[in-house]
């Protein structure tokens, strides 16, 4: 038998309309999390974590260190409901969002403090000693 490299990637794309048909198959009932935009500051003695929570409350807001990453994620779960004479309205928004770091140096974990303000939620990672930048000067 004779390698055909086109009969090859016509079978290669005939296996990716499969599954691309299985995708739009499944369609919106999958669930997906959301992710958000950060910004990892190096501030020399600590490591600052600045990310965009926008709608958030901070109570729906959890914060944790695993494995040497940093984990962050929120929850919304909102109803409305709206009642007059002639109308009644309700909407409900929920979602969820998710973000792992992973922390560039070994910090102090019992020493992270986070804030959350105006939908920007701050994060800032002390670093251990043993991570600090020393400088040596040259004799």
């Amino acid at each position: 038998m004779i390698f055909d490299p086109f009969e090859e990637i016509k079978r290669m794309q005939e296996r990716l309309n499969r599954l691309f048909e299985e995708f739009e198959r499944i369609g919106p009932r999958t669930i997906a999390v959301e992710t958000f935009p950060i910004d990892v500051i190096d501030e020399g003695d600590s490591i600052k974590i600045v990310a965009d929570l926008p709608g958030f409350n901070k109570e729906d807001i959890e914060i944790w260190v695993e494995d040497g990453d940093l984990v962050i994620k929120a929850v919304r779960k909102e109803e409305k409901e709206e009642k007059a004479e002639n109308y009644i309205r309700r909407e409900r928004r929920f979602g969820e969002v998710y973000r792992k770091i992973a922390i560039p140096v070994e910090v102090d974990v019992d020493k992270i403090k986070a804030t959350y303000n105006n939908g920007i939620l701050e994060i800032v990672l002390p670093k251990t000693e043993k991570a600090k930048k020393k400088v040596i000067k040259v004799e």
